[in-house]
């Protein structure tokens, strides 16, 4: 079971979205699936990170987990879903800690320091953030290591496990373990062809549903837009990793504002947003209006790490334009 410190990681605060242009935003732990050479190259220079030194109390040092253990049934899923799993990997006595990022791993990815104990019989880990000069890949995998225990506790009782800064933020994680949360390897099955334990591409989703307009008490002031961008867009979570609201800055005749067509996820922590623009000869007002719009996703996607939001067909000049949504980026009424 995976929960946050209340007084730590609010659930729902408002901020504001990071908006770039023409080029996609970097990961933390998971981005839209795409790649290139020099991201490939520039992940391979930087090598994996030396794990940290333990501390006087501390456990032993991470130590990588193999593909075996990384291809447990249902962990990709649980990972993309949860952003983080903690299992035991013996219990009472060590833990397994899996995260996913990008595939070039060491500086593209936090990095743990060995297992302390707390006052209070919890767990914690503390993580270094991603090194932001890296270029990293931008698929998804699953990487985790073993962390030994400072001493033994009973594997029979539920432990609670802190990750302290996982996401650069400062903030803390807490997941709570029990017996029956063991970490094992699949059980090999002669009869089938292996399967690719850490996939960088998610199975279809389902038919695209259909965009909303949203009702006048959720629409923002008009100023959650720079009407100096093209598109003036601003995304929202609705309800967090289920809908998506798109608020776009436009000419007062509606018939000249690009109309959504949906949104789909291509991967864990990537949103691709489609919208028609306007063709035909136009009469337009030079004026700033707000629209929105509720746009479902057909799967579910994790909502408790950013996503980089990309929506391309609202601007004039065809460029795509990219944001960040952050957990608690979530629209409230007036």
């Amino acid at each position: 079971m995976v929960g946050t410190t209340p007084a730590l990681i609010p659930r729902a605060r408002r901020g504001g979205s990071i908006l770039r242009r023409g080029t996609t935003g970097r990961m933390l732990a998971a981005v839209a699936l795409t790649g290139a050479a020099a991201l490939l190259a520039g992940c391979a220079s930087g090598g994996p990170a030396a794990p940290p030194t333990p501390t006087a109390g501390a456990g032993a040092g991470p130590v990588p987990l193999g593909a075996e253990l990384l291809s447990a049934d249902g962990l990709f899923d649980a990972v993309a879903t949860d952003g983080v799993v903690v299992r035991w990997l013996a219990a009472g006595e060590s833990i397994a800690v899996v995260i996913g990022g990008s595939g070039g791993g060491g500086g593209c990815i936090p990095q743990p320091h060995a297992a302390e104990a707390e006052t209070d019989g919890a767990v914690s880990v503390r993580f270094d953030p991603p090194d932001p000069a890296m270029a990293c890949t931008a698929d998804f995998t699953l990487h985790g290591w073993e962390l030994g225990l400072p001493a033994p506790v009973d594997g029979n009782a539920p432990l609670a496990v802190r990750l302290v800064d996982l996401r650069g933020d400062g903030a803390t994680t807490e997941v709570e373990i029990g017996p029956d949360d063991l970490l094992a390897a699949p059980a090999a099955d002669p009869g089938q062809a292996t399967a690719d334990p850490q996939p960088s591409e998610v199975p279809p989703a389902g038919p695209m549903p259909e965009p909303s307009a949203l009702p006048e008490t959720l629409l923002p002031d008009v100023s959650i837009v720079d009407p100096r961008e093209d598109p003036a867009v601003a995304v929202r979570w609705l309800e967090p990793g289920v809908s998506l609201a798109v608020l776009l800055g436009g000419s007062g005749v509606e018939a000249c504002v690009p109309q959504p067509i949906g949104a789909t996820s291509p991967g864990p922590g990537a949103i691709h947003v489609a919208f028609e623009y306007p063709t035909g000869d136009r009469d337009c007002s030079a004026d700033l209006h707000l629209y929105g719009w509720e746009l479902p996703l057909a799967e579910p996607v994790s909502a408790t790490m950013p996503v980089e939001v990309t929506i391309t067909g609202a601007g004039a000049d065809g460029a795509a334009a990219t944001v960040t949504l952050e957990p608690g980026d979530v629209l409230e009424g007036r």
